[in-house]
Order: structure tokens, then sequence, then C-alpha cells
């Protein structure tokens, strides 16, 4: 009942017992004897008329009844027995609970954003390879020593391409470019580009600005490394 009427359980069993000095007064007692009788169906207004006769067999006038001072009750379902160290482990085994679940969650997030992002292998390449260098034995060196570096750009004509590259001394990456996709690429002495055989006219390689062939006719082999150098590209 005092949930519903918003009165505490004090001053509703101090109108029970007709104890209404327990009340705070005045207007407030006529609004508290009212919402009570509303709640247990009794009629409103022959409940204040019963108030009202009750505080003047008590010599006082309905208006102004005087509060005693009590002291307040707090009435609760919390066991006050509990110890506040009880409270405080409790409350951080949530707080540890709630943390150890968002960085579970960032955790799982940022590796399945990285797993999104790393291209997928092509399983078709073959292990074995053979190297060819654009190079003709009894071609004339024309490119000063002190050339500056590669700049190559290879792109995919018509159909996807799985490449593998080295960009001079550093590790091999593998890429797959995307139907019509250049990539471009910045060594200082050489790229090694290797590829499908099967692929080879699907692949055009551009060095320095200058249009470089993919050689086609290997044989015993179905992945081609083609070597490009800085010194003798040109050829």
């Amino acid at each position: 009942m005092a949930d519903r009427t918003r009165i505490t359980r004090r001053y509703l069993e101090a109108i029970e017992l007709d104890d209404y000095k327990q009340l705070p007064g005045g207007i407030f007692n006529r609004s508290f004897v009212k919402s009570f009788a509303r709640e247990v169906g009794v009629n409103e207004q022959e409940a204040l008329e019963a108030y009202a006769q009750m505080a003047r067999e008590q010599g006082e006038s309905p208006d102004e009844i005087p509060a005693s001072r009590q002291q307040s009750r707090v009435y609760s379902n919390v066991d006050s027995s509990r110890s506040p160290l009880v409270t405080i482990l409790l409350s951080l085994l949530i707080l540890a609970v709630i943390s150890l679940g968002i960085y579970l969650g960032l955790y799982y997030y940022q590796r399945r954003t990285q797993e999104a992002s790393v291209p997928p292998a092509n399983n078709n390449a073959p292990p074995n390879s053979i190297t060819t260098t654009q190079n003709s034995p009894t071609a004339t060196n024309t490119t000063p020593a002190n050339a500056p570096g590669l700049n190559v750009q290879v792109k995919a004509k018509g159909e996807k391409v799985w490449l593998r590259t080295r960009v001079d001394e550093e590790e091999s990456t593998e890429i797959t470019l995307s139907a019509n996709e250049v990539e471009g690429f910045t060594a200082n002495e050489s790229l090694t580009l290797q590829y499908s055989k099967s692929k080879a006219k699907a692949l055009e390689v551009t060095v320095n600005g200058r249009a470089a062939g993919s050689p086609t006719n290997i044989k015993g082999s179905s992945l081609v490394e083609l070597v490009i150098n800085k010194n003798d590209y040109a050829q």
C-alpha cells in the first residue's frame, strides 16, 4: 500500500491506529487520509469526516494537529547485517566481469577485421617455378649505371591475377589483382614477380613508363618468375 499511495509505512500505520499526531499535520493529514480511504475502498468524504471527529475528540483542530518529533524509520528489504566489505567485493567482481566482456569483444572484432583484410592465397599456384630474366646475352646495356630506381606498374587485364612480389631484398608478399586493377611498385635495384603461366597474357607490366614483355613460352613449369633489374630493364 505504501508503494501505491506514495505514503510512508509509518504514516499508514499511524492512520490505522488513529494516531494522527504521528502525521506531519495540516493539509498533509487530510491528503493522507483521502489517499488511504481511496486505496481501501472507503468513501473519501466519510473518511475525512471521521478523521475530523476523531481530531475534535482529541481536543485538536483537524488542520492543526501538531506532529510529534520522532526519529524517521526506514523500511527496506536489504539485509543490514551484511558487511560493507562484501558489497565492495561484489561491486569489484561485477566491474571485472564487465571489463573482461568488453576486452574479449574488442579482441575478436579486431581479429576478424585483420582476417578479412588478408587476401586469400591462390591454391592453384604450383610450388615449382622457373626464373626468367628480362635480359639478352648479346644486347648492349644502354642504361647508365647511375640511372634512377625502378618504377613498375602491373595491371590485370580483364581477369584476376595472383602475384608474389619481392622488392629488392625485402620479404616476399602475395597479392591478388582484381580485373583491370593496377598496382605500383618502387625498387632501388630489382623487382621480382611470380605468377601463373596461364595468367601471363592477362598481365601487363610497365617499367619506368616502358612496356615490358611477359614470357609465356616457358616449358616444364606453370609458375613464372620475372626478375626486373635496374641496370638492364631497358633491354
